[in-house]
């Protein structure tokens, strides 16, 4: 199965810096996922506060482009709603497949950050409307090479050629980010690929799975493509300081995801199209925010490596056939230490995990 790194760029108080030093030492992280064996490396888009700073995932991949040979480049994912030009970003995603001589693996998404909505000018209830019109143009403009005349609800667009030409096909490369069962379906009838994050646990994670594999089959005719999943590692010989580390650094993350979200906030309700997450956070507010922050960690990967690569064995055997994108940067943990366990990582999980095909066990030696 295919192993890449998801590159958060945050700038966290545990580390506090510079935006321009917090910049260097990432991207210096960032070159190290080639030469350490991984098959990927991603970007998140992200705006207006320190949670991460990576507001131009295509720029971002752009200049990885020119440091790597051959790792494949991830937007993991690019918000469309946040977009308000369908044909430029079109344009900018052939621009950066070129670049990378078709390296590309498309992330796309809808975003639910309201500081970002509202950054943006963008209403959040007609943000599913404005990303189906986006994404639907977007993936025409990619798989034709042509923008096509269009006067839809949201978007104007003259006939246009794109330039450079995409390098397609793009459909069995692109993922949509999913937190909900409905959205597993819209997925699966667009027949794209589906990118999760471990935010809630694996058996409702594998039950939103099982849901986009047999809307997938329905819809498409054939099986899935193995679903992306997106973790937090830490690792270490010792198990014991691997697990006080993640409950440390993980819990401190999910602080600052809960504060930029506003996930346990009450203006999800009455909003179109997150119910799902309205409902997520009234639970939330009924629960403190240590067991919020515990539960959090238990759906992540840590301890030694054989126990990293059990934890993942485990995830497959709920959710079916994944490939996994680990972030091994996050909450201002140390560097030194952000390296060590990358390193231990490539050597001692990196080789299992990648002999095993997506949906069987790695060999947990």
């Amino acid at each position: 199965m295919d192993i890449g790194v998801l590159m958060l760029f945050q700038n966290h108080p545990n580390q506090a810096m510079d935006d321009y030093d917090m910049y260097k030492k990432e991207l210096g992280i960032c070159e190290l996922v080639e030469p350490l064996g991984f098959d990927s490396v991603w970007a998140v888009e992200h705006h207006f506060t320190d949670y991460t700073l990576c507001p131009n995932p295509i720029e971002m991949l752009s200049y990885l482009a020119g440091k790597t040979e051959r790792i494949k480049l991830g937007t993991g994912a690019i918000i469309l709603p946040w977009h308000k030009d369908p044909l430029r970003t079109a344009t900018d995603i052939a621009m950066l497949d070129n670049l990378c001589d078709r390296r590309l693996l498309l992330g796309i998404g809808r975003g639910i950050g309201r500081v970002e909505y509202d950054g943006f000018g963008v209403d959040m209830n007609e943000s599913r409307g404005i990303f189906d019109e986006a994404s639907e143009m977007v993936m025409d403009m990619l798989e034709t090479g042509k923008a096509k005349k269009h006067d839809g609800k949201y978007f104007k667009q003259a006939a246009r050629d794109i330039r450079p030409a995409p390098m397609g096909p793009y459909l069995d490369r692109t993922f949509v980010t999913c937190q909900s069962p409905e959205t597993a379906e819209l997925i699966a009838k667009k027949g794209m690929g589906m990118m999760v994050f471990a935010i809630s646990p694996w058996k409702s994670r594998a039950e939103d799975c099982r849901l986009y594999r047999e809307a997938f089959l329905e819809y498409q005719g054939r099986e899935a493509p193995p679903v992306v999943a997106n973790v937090f590692v830490m690792v270490d010989e010792d198990g014991d300081k691997a697990t006080e580390l993640a409950h440390k650094y993980m819990s401190d993350y999910w602080i600052s995801a809960l504060d930029h979200y506003e996930m346990d906030g009450s203006h999800f309700e009455g909003v179109k199209g997150y119910e799902f997450y309205a409902k997520s956070a009234g639970i939330m507010r009924d629960r403190s925010s240590g067991s919020m922050g515990d539960l959090y960690v238990n759906n992540q990967i840590f301890g030694t490596p054989k126990q990293c690569i059990e934890q993942m064995n485990t995830i497959q055997e709920l959710a079916g056939p994944v490939t996994f994108n680990v972030s091994f940067s996050y909450a201002g943990l140390p560097y030194d230490t952000v390296k060590a366990q990358m390193k231990l990582f490539a050597e001692q999980c990196l080789p299992q995990l990648q002999a095993a095909p997506a949906g069987t066990l790695a060999q947990a030696s």
